[in-house]
């Protein structure tokens, strides 16, 4: 055989064994080894082969628990969907793929976890300054919560900070929180609070394992100092006007109101405005008029009396002489009417 031919040969010899390995029955399984996913999304597992024109699938779990899963297979390709993924779904998967006489497996574990939304801020009251508040922040629906820490800073001040590392582990989303009491002071306006929960698991997207809820401080003062101011006196007589002005301290400004106590101890309410002008007066309208100063979180109040004298006056000398005046208002001017005028013996 001419030596060329030879050499031919045993080129196609090595080409077509080069062929047949590149062809040989292989498996693959997508995601490779270990993934993780949360509860309530969905996961596909893919396994595939090459080398096999018809292969046969099967998959299970390896102690051989239920699927909890649905399979779809097509060709050289057989998918595994969780959807939605459960806590029955964290489990070392086995895919096994059959070709003639060749059978692969491969194995993937699946981890789950549970994150699903920022976290809370709760207050006990509304932040009066000088007056201790309860603040809250909580991370809903947690798994794993042995991972979980949560963090609260007012500003940059770190306020507290706390790991649940040694929780004992459970199959089970949970509610976790850390609290703060706080005296707030007027310089808390405007500072932001920041709760920040983060999952420590590796294998989340580092944005996916962080979250958190930013509230800005707002400090209130209660009202206070609540002062009233007559003119042109607290006592008139009839058909006379008063102007009276009420001023109340608080943050937010208080809003006033001015009302006037009946018999009942009822209040008859007169006015939003801090300035209240009153004219004609009668005798009726003597009383105890309220101002109160009100904002989101009290109130303070101050009262005045008013009395509406008829007009008229009586004045006796009794030191033996006896003098009686009558003063009558009518209008706009005065009568002064002598009446009598004795020596007594």
């Amino acid at each position: 055989m001419p030596v060329k031919m030879v050499a031919v040969l045993g080129a196609s010899t090595v080409l077509w064994i080069l062929f047949a390995v590149s062809q040989a029955f292989k498996i693959e399984i997508s995601p490779e080894y270990k993934t993780i996913a949360q509860i309530g999304d969905s996961m596909a597992l893919t396994c595939s082969t090459t080398g096999c024109e018809s292969p046969l699938f099967s998959w299970r779990t390896q102690i051989d628990s239920p699927l909890n899963a649905k399979v779809r297979t097509e060709g050289s390709k057989s998918v595994l969907t969780m959807e939605p993924v459960s806590f029955e779904n964290e489990h070392s998967y086995l895919c096994t793929a059959t070709c003639g006489s060749g059978k692969l497996e491969r194995s993937i574990h699946v981890d789950i976890y549970s994150f699903p939304k920022d976290p809370e801020i709760q207050f006990s009251g509304p932040l009066e300054v000088g007056k201790p508040v309860t603040v809250k922040c909580l991370a809903p629906d947690i798994y794993p919560v042995y991972r979980l820490e949560i963090d609260l800073f007012k500003g940059d001040q770190l306020m507290n900070r706390q790991e649940f590392s040694s929780e004992e582990m459970t199959k089970s989303l949970e509610t976790k929180s850390l609290e703060v009491t706080f005296t707030p002071v007027i310089e808390d306006t405007g500072k932001a609070l920041v709760c920040r929960a983060k999952l420590h698991i590796d294998q989340i997207d580092s944005t996916l394992k962080e979250r958190e809820t930013v509230k800005e401080l707002q400090v209130y003062i209660s009202p206070r100092n609540t002062t009233i101011s007559v003119h042109p006196s607290t006592r008139l007589h009839q058909g006379g006007a008063v102007t009276m002005t009420c001023s109340s301290e608080g943050l937010p400004a208080p809003e006033i109101i001015w009302g006037r106590k009946l018999d009942n101890e009822v209040l008859q309410l007169l006015s939003g405005n801090a300035t209240l002008t009153l004219i004609a007066m009668r005798m009726e309208d003597s009383g105890v008029y309220v101002c109160e100063g009100v904002n989101l979180i009290g109130r303070d109040k101050a009262e005045v009396e008013l009395v509406v004298q008829d007009g008229r006056m009586k004045s006796q000398i009794t030191n033996g002489h006896q003098l009686t005046v009558h003063l009558m208002f009518a209008k706009s001017f005065y009568f002064i009417c002598y009446l009598c005028l004795y020596l007594a013996l």
